[in-house]
């Protein structure tokens, strides 16, 4: 088993932390094979992540932070540089929002399983894609085995 697919399956584990009750979303940063921050999507600590916050789309959606932001502020936290790391995501890509978030925090590449892109986030991970190959992160994207 490969690295790549080591980190992509600790990112699958990870996303299962979240209490989201419809979308999971787990990342790891890895750097030279070392751990260096994780994450999964939920609401800011000292939020309390009740039932009837989590049944509403509109008000989880407006407390959530997603994965990728919290690898980023978990190691912020940990006084851990992510320059030059890799971000495993499991199991979309990153949103446009936080695309931005891990160019601008040094990532050098990006892995997530190749599966298929739910169609309301068609176009903001389009933009990612195209965000990602202008500020040459490199993303890749695995074929996963279920």
């Amino acid at each position: 088993m490969s690295w790549d697919q080591r980190f992509l399956d600790l990112a699958q584990h990870i996303s299962r932390w979240s209490k989201d009750p419809s979308t999971k979303v787990g990342a790891v940063a890895v750097r030279d094979r070392r751990v260096l921050a994780t994450g999964y999507n939920g609401f800011p600590r000292g939020v309390a992540d009740l039932p009837g916050r989590l049944a509403d789309r509109n008000e989880k959606l407006l407390r959530t932070v997603h994965a990728e932001a919290n690898i980023i502020a978990q190691a912020a936290r940990s006084g851990v540089s992510l320059d030059r790391a890799t971000v495993y995501v499991w199991p979309f890509l990153p949103c446009s929002s936080c695309c931005t978030l891990l160019i601008q925090a040094g990532i050098k590449r990006v892995v997530v399983p190749d599966m298929p892109i739910p169609d309301r986030w068609s176009e903001s991970f389009d933009m990612s894609q195209k965000m990602f190959k202008e500020a040459t992160v490199e993303l890749t994207l695995m074929e996963v085995e279920f």
